[in-house]
């Protein structure tokens, strides 16, 4: 008889330790936050946040369910899971350090400010290049359409690029330059905004353009220009009529499907490209590059002239 109590209470405290070790789940999780600067408080607009819900799948698994927002005018953001024991949180902004955090789920309710830290320099040139081996929402690309399915039919949406902030934008009064796309002949004509322009460079190879072109022109840009595949690049104003961009597409069409965080099917249609972005207005026609400039593969980061 003392044998056998003694194996029960083996089994009783092996379930205990066993579901000890399953950390506690939340469900319906409402996040929402403010991302700011670590420096001096102040919110940041368009920061990209990326965050992976971890959940027991099973009782020696867990899984993610991935979500990502862009950060408004006022640094606000809102995600939200169906499920989750604890949040691994990436946040990314034009002009300050990539942070990753750690966030334990213990309420459906989470209210906090995440707070990233500037460069350590003021970054002269800003520089992203397409990944060839994935293709992800996260990739340079300009939509010309972003088409959600729903119920009542499809909600079409014109996308436009803003090079001052590095995002795409669907208000084309911020956007500095927007595709369309004959349905017909397959035709893409790149428009600049008011203010702004296009200007491509011929006779010239792409990587040299990028790389090996420095010096932007002062006059001479286009308000709308069809793409004909022969072109090195291009410079294009800002619609600020101040900064410079230095932009290679690519001559053909991609699709772009995923499923948005809330659950509805997303299709987007537009082209992929490089680019390089001057903020520095004193140097706004200059290109300072390195051989770094080579390496890049998806990545925004500073060179110093």
């Amino acid at each position: 008889m003392t044998g056998n109590i003694i194996k029960i209470s083996g089994i009783i405290f092996g379930i205990t330790v066993l579901f000890s070790g399953c950390a506690r789940e939340v469900y319906d999780i409402t996040w929402q936050g403010i991302v700011a600067d670590e420096t001096n408080g102040r919110p940041v607009p368009h920061a990209r946040i990326s965050a992976a819900a971890t959940y027991q799948q099973n009782i020696d698994e867990t899984a993610e369910i991935n979500r990502y927002s862009l950060s408004d005018e006022y640094g606000r953001f809102n995600l939200s899971f169906p499920r989750a024991f604890g949040l691994t949180v990436k946040v990314n902004a034009p002009g300050y350090l990539g942070g990753l955090q750690y966030k334990v789920v213990k309420k459906s309710v989470l209210k906090d400010t995440l707070f990233i830290t500037p460069h350590p320099f003021d970054a002269s040139l800003i520089v992203r290049r397409m990944d060839f081996s994935s293709f992800s929402s996260e990739v340079p690309f300009i939509r010309e359409t972003r088409i959600l399915d729903q119920p009542n039919g499809k909600n079409l949406v014109r996308w436009g690029f803003d090079f001052l902030s590095g995002q795409n934008t669907f208000h084309l009064d911020s956007a500095d330059i927007w595709i369309e796309i004959n349905e017909q002949n397959g035709r893409i004509i790149l428009n600049a905004s008011p203010r702004g322009g296009i200007f491509p460079v011929q006779n010239s190879s792409p990587e040299f353009f990028l790389t090996g072109i420095t010096q932007a022109p002062e006059t001479g840009y286009q308000k709308s220009y069809i793409l004909n595949g022969n072109e090195a690049g291009f410079f294009i104003l800002c619609r600020n009529g101040v900064n410079i961009a230095k932009m290679i597409p690519e001559d053909k069409i991609c699709v772009l499907s995923y499923t948005g965080a809330d659950g509805q099917t997303v299709r987007e249609k537009g082209i992929r490209f490089d680019y390089l972005f001057q903020p520095d207005l004193k140097n706004r026609l200059s290109f300072p590059v390195s051989a770094s400039v080579l390496d890049m593969d998806g990545k925004i980061e500073g060179v110093s002239n």
